[in-house]
């Protein structure tokens, strides 16, 4: 007999409905939840194809220890008493920090109970060495919310639904939909802009395919962006476009911040970014005149030199316009609880430590992972000797990730992967313990979503799991707590905490007695459910919204004065920071003027697989598929001698891939893209990816302290200077 069970994909932040069918605890057939209040029906060819990697043949099902290099099956007890062991023994010897966790997006923030049971553990071992793929992509917006807004959870997102002019900077909302705010059907809500009279302009390298399908293109040097965006500020004072009233009654630091953008006209910015001066004149003028407008950016500017700086100018322009907290402009919106609120009175996620190599900041509670590896290899005080990487692989995705990486993973005493694969990190492992899938937990949407509610529809939704997980996989939630008793760490770092898990646990393993004493996702759920506001009656009937539950909803004139959290409640036009960093901009702009005529590389996220962890299934790679490839404008394809099929070398400062090209009008002179999350040829447990491995871009990015932006610790991945040649 078939059930039909309603869930939600948690391979990306857009958490698309869906509906399962099951039978005999096996999933049959995945497809759109049309009744999703949300959603309603739209999802992307991954979510529906999950079932390839639920039941792929290379996935873990059982906990795995190498011994020199034969991999064998071991229990649970066996794995978590010895990889608890040695735990202990690492904290006695070398301190908290030698214990160091990586996560990737594979794992937390995508599990509701898992997310908060591993900061559990770290709390209970004390350690500061947490990495994090947000210094990959992201990192460089919390540092701005923190600064200007006193929470770095304190996030703005577009208001599309009544918007009259977007201008989205580096991003491509058809592949990727749209990061920090949960939008399905982003390119519908955007035509919907053009529909009702008003304009969408994407400003990129590459004319996207979100610019073929919804309104203009305007092409940018790569790397440039935070040039285009002061002369955009500068223009909007100059043409008084500046809402005077707003900015003395909410804000402060508009005098440095106008000084700041004073000499940056937009004729000194054309020289660089490549933006007619009138071109960018005439977007300032439009942009001013229209009823609600949005400045937004994606990766394409987070992961250049400057995009700290980049993001803070953006996020000053909708401020100063008046477009902040307004209707059709950016709205912050409100979690499930003030969690921001909460965090900050706590002190949690704004810790204000360095890294020990490169004097890095910590954003989110994170440090940068361009400097894992030297933190695994420099000795001295807080050198780390252990690593537990979740649902990441550092191996590939991490810049220029090379021997040096792999040299380092070879010199922890104990390397503990939670995965649902072997992948190129875990050939390093000592440990692979096999976690659930998304449709074997019951769930929250992402993290971000209830702590934030950055959502253009407000609502939540429960999940229960779909099938049971094979007989020797766990939850990670589980795997967290257990390690906290076997390491003897105090969960939550509270021995009191600590205590009541023990009991549990303790009652738990009592024949009988013990059935319905674990504290399971569903009870760590539900607790949190019950302060939740807005929520069906304290949480307890959310059940009963098997599509999602709609929630009153975000409303322009709902943060500004009220829910700032600065010391003195006023947004921070100008944070010092900010402004010391700003110096620099005279330097950067003559390094910018002195390559002018270099190649420079931009990365390119593909619409069919998901950085590197979708490769290892059919549907997404394999024939006609099998690789990814250099991407070269026609015209420097002429330069180059290069035609379709032919094999490019591209060398950076940092070093060298060869690729098959693909010529394309799509990318302005000077530029070449290369689809990233490729390169899976030394994948010994993903056989599928391994049969077509592609090239990894990152080998041709920069790692260490210099490889990363000084503000926020992101990673330089795009923007590159390389050189082309055909391969002999």
């Amino acid at each position: 007999m078939t059930e039909t069970k309603y869930t939600f994909c948690r391979i990306c932040e857009v958490a698309c409905g869906l509906k399962v069918t099951v039978r005999k605890n096996r999933v049959i057939r995945i497809e759109p939840d049309r009744e999703h209040v949300v959603t309603k029906g739209f999802v992307c060819s991954k979510g529906i194809r999950f079932n390839t990697i639920q039941y792929s043949p290379d996935r873990v099902l059982h906990p795995l220890k190498r011994d020199c290099k034969e991999w064998g099956k071991v229990s649970w007890d066996q794995a978590l008493s010895e990889i608890g062991s040695k735990v202990r023994s690492l904290i006695e010897r070398y301190g908290p920090d030698s214990i160091a966790f990586c996560t990737g997006s594979g794992a937390p923030p995508y599990t509701f109970a898992g997310s908060m049971m591993m900061n559990a553990l770290i709390d209970g071992i004390g350690t500061k060495s947490v990495y994090g793929a947000g210094s990959q992509d992201c990192n460089n917006k919390f540092v701005v919310f923190q600064h200007m807004y006193g929470s770095p959870f304190r996030l703005t997102y577009p208001d599309l639904e009544h918007s009259s002019m977007l201008i989205a900077i580096g991003a491509n909302p058809l592949v990727s939909q749209m990061t920090f705010t949960q939008s399905p059907r982003a390119i519908q809500r955007l035509r919907g802009i053009v529909d009702r009279g008003g304009r969408v302009v994407f400003i990129n390298p590459r004319r996207t395919e979100s610019a073929k399908a919804v309104g203009e293109q305007v092409f940018i040097r790569p790397d440039t962006d935070v040039f285009f965006l002061l002369s955009f500020l500068h223009e909007l004072i100059r043409i008084n476009g500046v809402d005077d009233v707003r900015v003395a009654r909410y804000m402060k630091g508009f005098k440095e911040l106008a000084q700041v953008c004073e000499p940056w006209t937009p004729e000194r910015a054309e020289t660089v970014a490549r933006i007619p001066a009138g071109t960018i004149r005439e977007l300032v003028a439009a942009y001013r005149e229209s009823e609600g407008a949005v400045l937004y950016c994606g990766t394409g500017v987070n992961q250049g030199t400057n995009g700290t700086l980049a993001f803070w100018i953006l996020e000053a322009i909708n401020a100063v316009s008046g477009n902040l907290d307004r209707l059709g402009g950016t709205l912050v919106g409100r979690g499930l609880f003030d969690m921001p609120k909460v965090l900050k009175k706590a002190g949690r996620l704004e810790r204000t430590d360095r890294t020990r190599i490169g004097d890095l900041p910590s954003v989110v509670d994170t440090f940068p992972g361009a400097v894992l590896a030297d933190e695994i290899l420099t000795a001295g005080q807080g050198q780390i000797r252990a690593l537990f990487n979740l649902g990441a692989n550092p191996v590939l995705t991490f810049p220029n990730p090379g021997g040096r990486f792999e040299e380092a993973l070879r010199n922890l005493e104990l390397l503990v992967c939670l995965d649902l694969f072997k992948n190129e990190t875990g050939n390093f492992a000592h440990y692979i313990l096999p976690c659930t899938t998304f449709l074997e937990r019951p769930d929250l949407p992402m993290v971000l979503h209830w702590m934030t509610g950055n959502q253009p529809v407000r609502y939540v939704q429960y999940t229960d799991k779909v099938v049971e997980p094979p007989d020797d996989v766990r939850d990670e939630s589980w795997i967290f707590s257990q390690l906290a008793l076997v390491a003897g760490v105090p969960l939550f770092g509270s021995k009191v905490m600590s205590l009541v898990f023990k009991v549990l646990d303790h009652i738990r393993r009592l024949p009988l007695v013990g059935f319905g004493a674990e504290l399971t996702p569903e009870r760590i759920i539900g607790l949190a459910l019950r302060f939740a506001s807005g929520v069906a009656p304290r949480g307890k009937q959310i059940k009963f919204y098997p599509h999602g539950q709609i929630l009153e909803p975000n409303r322009p004139g709902t943060f500004l004065g009220q829910r700032v959290l600065t010391k003195d409640r006023r947004v921070d036009l100008a944070p010092e920071i900010f402004l010391k960093a700003a110096t620099k901009l005279n330097s950067d702009y003559e390094r910018e003027w002195a390559q002018q005529n270099r190649m420079k590389l931009i990365s390119k996220r593909e619409r069919l697989t998901h950085n590197s962890w979708m490769h290892n299934s059919e549907p997404f790679v394999g024939p006609g598929r099998s690789t990814n490839y250099l991407y070269v404008n026609p015209a420097d394809a002429v330069s180059f001698h290069l035609t379709n099929g032919d094999t490019a070398e591209v060398t950076s400062s940092f070093g060298t891939v060869r690729s098959p090209v693909r010529i394309t009008d799509d990318l302005m002179p000077g530029v070449v893209a290369f689809p990233h999350g490729w390169g899976h040829q030394d994948a010994e447990g993903l056989t599928i990816a391994r049969k077509y491995p592609g090239v990894n871009v990152n080998y041709l990015t920069p790692d260490g302290p210099e490889g990363c932006e000084k503000l926020s610790g992101m990673s330089h991945m795009t923007g590159i200077v390389v050189k082309i040649r055909k391969a002999k």
